[in-house]
């Protein structure tokens, strides 16, 4: 601290000497932090000095009992005080050392935010010190080593409260623990504790949870502020409205021991416009639920799929009468590569829907029988067995469907079912799709199987084109230019040439089989 000071120019510093008689050759030993009676002597004799004067910085040693104290003509001078004892010497006694004034204030050491010393609670920090250790987890009681009073911003408040700032050790562990004037504890950094070592959250069952969510509920409220929950193996992250500025999103962390907040300024556009997540309520998220909610998962998991590579929390727009908060959990294969098992749970710990990769798939392509058929499942499990939609579409690799947007009348949105599960795609004004189009499920699982299985064989030769293939189908009900009167429905397929499907063709055929139309 000593290279931040500096005495002010012409001002040679005044020091006091003050000897206390010692009674017992024990005291020596004792120091500021483990010895009541010593702390209250340097307290005294401090504020015999600055009288009522506010603070703007204290902080205790073992060997040390300091203050920052706004002194002097109309309390705008800041003096540094302080009561040393040499421990290493059994004969040593009190000096009291001061003033020593700052030139430029303190504004190198802290903010120049003063408190008084009422606010300071001077009876209740023996016992906030004395409870320090039990805050910090190590695997031995730790001892307090220094702690630090001083203004500064407390998540959750608009003003600054007064907070310490405690040191603790325990042989190899040490960290520091935060708690607040009246003697609440406002968590702690583990990160050198062998429990903050060794922190997996994702794996880890026995981390406080519902604790976290409650502290979040706290600063971020219960109303639907949340954007999105992530969950690394050495925190939490959530994105929220910022109560300073509604349209912007607030970044909190949670690191298992104590709460930040992170980057701040992001619009709220971002999720918004982006269809990405629907706003939510910490207290619905089920964060407190986690460990049952990831044990779920990984039960979905297949065998050797165990490594949990990514844990999100979003609220999707509605999936016909699915409209609350999803976690999504992605599994690796103990082997490593890009492929990802998919599962989505609810908050109450019930799987909502389970994707594979295509290497576990029981079909090769979305465009075999097999892989319409998962289609048709999996977009009834998430939008419902009574949806209408205006057309669904199958690729190798994924599908989709076309229906009215719930949430925006006039839209369109499509939902797509590809590696990841079922994802929304964003809403746009409807073009050429009227009511009178939509279709149901049953109807649209009705066309004559051997459409899929025989048909595109015969469609790639009648093409002629070398290494054609059939790279989509589509089921609807003709519109505009095939509509049948009676209400019979239509697929067609496209054929090209890969990787860009260049010199493309298509055939329409209804559902009974019957050509229709075609060509290139």
């Amino acid at each position: 601290m000593a290279k931040y000071l500096r005495l002010r120019s012409g001002v040679a510093p005044l020091v006091l000497f003050v000897t206390f008689a010692l009674s017992l050759p024990a005291w020596a030993q004792s120091t500021y932090l483990n010895d009541k009676k010593s702390f209250d002597i340097a307290w005294t004799t401090l504020t015999t000095e600055i009288g009522d004067s506010d603070l703007l910085w204290l902080r205790i040693e073992p060997d040390s009992f300091s203050v920052i104290a706004a002194t002097g003509r109309d309390g705008e001078e800041f003096n540094l005080w302080s009561v040393r004892r040499n421990l290493g010497d059994p004969g040593s006694v009190d000096e009291l050392h001061g003033p020593m004034h700052m030139a430029d204030g303190p504004k190198f050491i802290v903010s120049p935010e003063r408190f008084s010393q009422a606010e300071l609670q001077i009876s209740k920090v023996w016992s906030i010190l004395s409870d320090a250790p039990i805050n910090l987890p190590t695997k031995k009681p730790g001892t307090v080593t220094a702690a630090a009073a001083s203004l500064g911003p407390v998540l959750g408040q608009a003003h600054w409260s007064l907070k310490w700032n405690i040191s603790v050790r325990s042989e190899r562990e040490h960290g520091q623990v935060y708690a607040l004037a009246d003697g609440r504890f406002d968590g702690a950094d583990i990160s050198h504790t062998e429990r903050g070592r060794s922190m997996n959250l994702r794996t880890q069952s026995d981390w406080p949870f519902d604790a976290a969510e409650n502290r979040f509920a706290d600063v971020i409220g219960t109303g639907e502020h949340v954007y999105e929950i992530k969950v690394l193996t050495h925190g939490v992250e959530i994105d929220a409205v910022s109560p300073a500025d509604p349209g912007a999103i607030q970044d909190y962390r949670w690191n298992g021991g104590s709460y930040r907040r992170g980057i701040g300024g992001r619009p709220v556009s971002m999720y918004t416009l982006t269809g990405r997540s629907q706003p939510f309520s910490i207290t619905k998220s089920g964060l407190a639920r986690l460990p049952q909610i990831l044990d779920a998962a990984r039960a979905e998991a297949p065998a050797g799929w165990s490594h949990i590579d990514d844990v999100v929390a979003t609220r999707p727009p509605p999936a016909g009468k699915e409209a609350g908060v999803l976690w999504e959990i992605r599994f690796q294969n103990a082997s490593g590569g890009r492929e990802k098992v998919v599962v989505r749970v609810r908050p109450d710990a019930s799987i909502y829907s389970v994707a594979l990769p295509e290497s576990l798939r029981a079909f090769d392509s979305y465009l075999s029988i097999k892989g319409m058929s998962e289609a048709f499942v999996q977009f009834q499990g998430t939008l419902g067995t009574d949806v209408k939609f205006f057309e669904m579409t199958f690729r190798e690799d994924r599908a989709s469907i076309v229906l009215p947007d719930p949430e925006a009348s006039g839209n369109v949105v499509e939902y797509t079912l590809g590696s990841s599960g079922v994802s929304r795609g964003f809403s746009r004004p409807r073009i050429m799709e009227n009511d009178a189009d939509l279709i149901t499920f049953t109807q649209a699982a009705g066309f004559h199987p051997q459409l899929v299985t025989d048909v595109p064989e015969m469609l790639i030769k009648a093409f002629k084109v070398e290494n054609a293939e059939v790279f989509m189908i589509k089921l609807w009900n003709g519109a505009p230019f095939y509509k049948d009167p009676n209400g019979a429905l239509f697929l067609q397929m496209r054929v090209g040439v890969p990787p860009q499907h260049s010199n493309s063709g298509h055939a329409v055929f209804r559902y009974d089989g019957e050509y229709v139309d075609g060509g290139r």
